[in-house]
């Protein structure tokens, strides 16, 4: 399971006026990770700790350093401090990694690997796309990427020195603010996406390789949903396509729950606690109500601070984007998205 440190700024990279990349010094600190995985960052603001995810942006195997990049949200608390404050940020406390938007553990059966990123999504799969090319140098990649502008393409130069040193490798921008100009390189497309230009940019790139396509899609939910829906219509498995949104909506429970209030017996560090949830209730919301300070932070499934192990009885788990199958087939579960099934369930988060 995910630990806790504490680590510092080893670097600041400002990416875009709005973007920050912090490289951190784990000073010395064994941290282990996948290309595609987040951290929950928590920082005192205001005189209070605020806790929020991030993906690292950087490569295991590649970069000496994990770390993340940071884009400034309109009224994001965390985004706002840190792309304002990030040379002034010393230490920083960490937890995780949480995440399952990973590659199978065996790379060599990408043969082509597809992803489509909308703005900051990009930051995990630049980490994933790195370590592909890394460990499967003959694996063709190709990256549509939705942005606003060229100066709000988080890594443009990067990734336009990457694609050029790499025959095998594909970028193609699609920009909804750029003014078009005829200096404009061919990679770049004028316009806002919609679900037919995707159609058409993906029929385009799974024509240009006879080896089966993996896909992989990071960005808002609204651009991911029309991303799917367009793979889903041209025929694109379900088993070839992962995704991970930077806006999760949480939804209302999908099965039938107990009509009437549930006993959870809840082990935390040394203490036991009785608690009563509510119909529709979830865990955590009945501990939170009665006062017990629990690890969270997103409450929608995404962060995994809530992680607790089921040693008895059966719940629901609404969503879960930070488990991996290891860590279910264990009996852990996400105390934000579980809705006791009945009066025998039992829970102990492990510190």
């Amino acid at each position: 399971m995910p630990l806790s440190y504490t680590w510092y700024t080893q670097q600041v990279i400002r990416e875009t006026t709005d973007t920050v990349t912090i490289i951190f010094d784990t000073r010395g600190e064994d941290f282990q990770y996948l290309a595609g995985q987040f951290i929950n960052l928590t920082l005192r603001i205001d005189g209070r700790p605020v806790t929020r995810s991030y993906s690292l942006s950087s490569a295991p195997g590649t970069d000496s350093a994990p770390a993340i990049t940071v884009k400034k949200v309109t009224g994001g608390v965390m985004s706002s401090y840190i792309t304002e404050n990030a040379e002034a940020i010393h230490s920083w406390d960490v937890d995780g990694p949480y995440g399952a938007f990973t590659l199978d553990d065996d790379t060599s059966g990408y043969h082509h690997l597809v992803l489509l990123a909308g703005g900051s999504g990009i930051t995990p799969l630049f980490s994933i796309a790195r370590t592909v090319a890394r460990q499967q140098p003959d694996t063709r990649i190709t990256l549509l990427y939705a942005s606003r502008s060229v100066p709000e393409t988080i890594f443009k130069e990067a990734l336009d020195n990457w694609e050029a040193q790499h025959n095998n490798i594909r970028i193609q921008y699609v920009l909804s603010k750029h003014t078009a100009t005829a200096d404009d390189p061919a990679n770049i497309m004028t316009g806002r996406l919609n679900r037919i230009i995707i159609k058409k940019l993906i029929k385009q790139t799974i024509s240009e390789s006879t080896a089966p396509a993996h896909f992989f899609l990071c960005g808002p939910a609204d651009l991911m949903k029309m991303h799917q829906e367009s793979l889903t219509a041209l025929g694109i498995p379900d088993t070839h396509v992962r995704h991970e949104s930077f806006a999760v909506e949480t939804t209302a429970p999908t099965i039938a729950l107990p009509d009437n209030s549930q006993e959870v017996l809840l082990h935390y560090y040394e203490q036991s606690n009785l608690l009563e949830v509510l119909p529709g209730q979830t865990i955590l919301a009945a501990a939170l109500e009665e006062r017990i300070p629990l690890p969270h932070s997103c409450q929608s499934g995404t962060c995994g601070r809530c992680a607790a192990r089921l040693t008895q009885g059966a719940v629901h788990m609404q969503q879960n984007y930070a488990l991996r199958k290891e860590d279910i087939d264990a009996g852990y579960v996400l105390l934000c998205q579980s809705f006791p099934l009945n009066n025998e369930v039992t829970v102990t988060i492990e510190e």
